[in-house]
């Protein structure tokens, strides 16, 4: 069985239509595709869904799955004219709804990782920290009089009227900057303030799946910034996965994390996110894992996805399914 969950499109910072993303899920023999469009995020607009504009993804994705629903044949001749008798294609219609994002995202009632509520749209919410975001009094505290305080002009940094944001994905200069300029040139010291902001991910944002993890390491391979073997970096992670599942647990719900593989289709990276140390202290926990490619384009919609099972088959997870999904416990 084939899936992925977390796939992006021209709605916000994806390179290809849906269309064209159903059509490469049919092209390379999927059984699943879920959509999980940016969340709107108002101190940053430039890569995230607009509010107009998730209304049109709704109506959008809900035509295209009720295509599929209706007639599986007369949709793939619609989407992929080739595939005409292929295997059927099951469409999800999910959000990626980020930490700092203030409108909530409203669930299915019966969503299909969880209980839901009577209100709401999607069939699961995938939780994602892109960035951590210093408070203007613990601004001044880390970097003095915010008088003669000023944020550097590049991507990846953005003073707000509610604080500052650091983005852990734009570039390498954005966090050498906070590192060096914030957190006194101590990289550890970041860390420990990603995962105290990841640690509430589940709490504010209500996700059904735990997106990349350790997104902080995206550059890290490249560009050494963080010890991952470090007490102080396997103390603040450890303390956040203790958070995250004792939130899912409070919801009545066993934890899902994704294995992202994102990076590795952008050149990044050579390997997924989480880490293979911090994939095991997710299974220790009793966590479970999903695969997802992350794709903003539509050629590479299962980029790295044999290399991520032998991953997490390798950490001691074993293959199952629940609701048609294929899921690692």
């Amino acid at each position: 069985m084939k899936q992925n969950l977390h796939t992006h499109t021209l709605y916000c910072d994806g390179k290809s239509t849906i269309k064209d993303m159903i059509r490469s899920a049919l092209l390379r023999d999927f059984d699943v595709l879920g959509f999980s469009g940016h969340s709107f995020t108002a101190f940053d607009e430039s890569y995230c869904m607009s509010r107009d504009g998730l209304l049109d993804y709704l109506d959008d994705l809900t035509d295209a799955r009720e295509m599929f629903e209706k007639d599986q044949e007369a949709a793939k001749k619609f989407f992929a004219p080739e595939m005409v008798g292929a295997k059927d294609l099951r469409i999800l219609i999910g959000l990626e709804q980020d930490l700092y994002s203030a409108e909530p995202a409203l669930r299915k009632q019966q969503g299909i990782l969880n209980f839901g509520s009577q209100y709401g749209t999607f069939d699961y919410i995938i939780g994602s920290t892109h960035a951590i975001r210093l408070s203007l009094e613990e601004l001044e505290e880390r970097a003095g009089d915010m008088s003669e305080f000023k944020a550097p002009d590049m991507d990846g940094v953005v003073l707000s009227d509610d604080g500052l944001y650091i983005y852990v994905d734009y570039g390498p200069e954005a966090l050498d900057w906070a590192i060096d300029n914030i957190f006194g040139g101590d990289p550890l010291a970041f860390a420990e303030a990603y995962f105290r902001d990841e640690s509430r991910i589940v709490a504010e944002t209500d996700c059904d799946i735990v997106g990349h993890f350790d997104l902080l390491l995206k550059f890290n391979e490249k560009d050494k910034m963080f010890d991952e073997t470090s007490l102080r970096y396997v103390q603040a992670r450890d303390k956040a996965l203790d958070r995250i599942f004792s939130d899912f647990k409070a919801k009545g719900m066993r934890p899902i994390f994704e294995v992202n593989t994102g990076a590795m289709a952008r050149g990044y990276r050579t390997v997924p996110y989480p880490s293979l140390d911090s994939l095991k202290a997710i299974r220790d926990r009793g966590g479970q894992i999903i695969i997802n490619s992350d794709c903003h384009r539509a050629d590479l919609l299962d980029f790295g996805f044999s290399y991520a099972r032998d991953l997490v088959l390798g950490a001691g997870f074993e293959e199952t399914t629940a609701d048609s999904l294929v899921i690692y416990i």
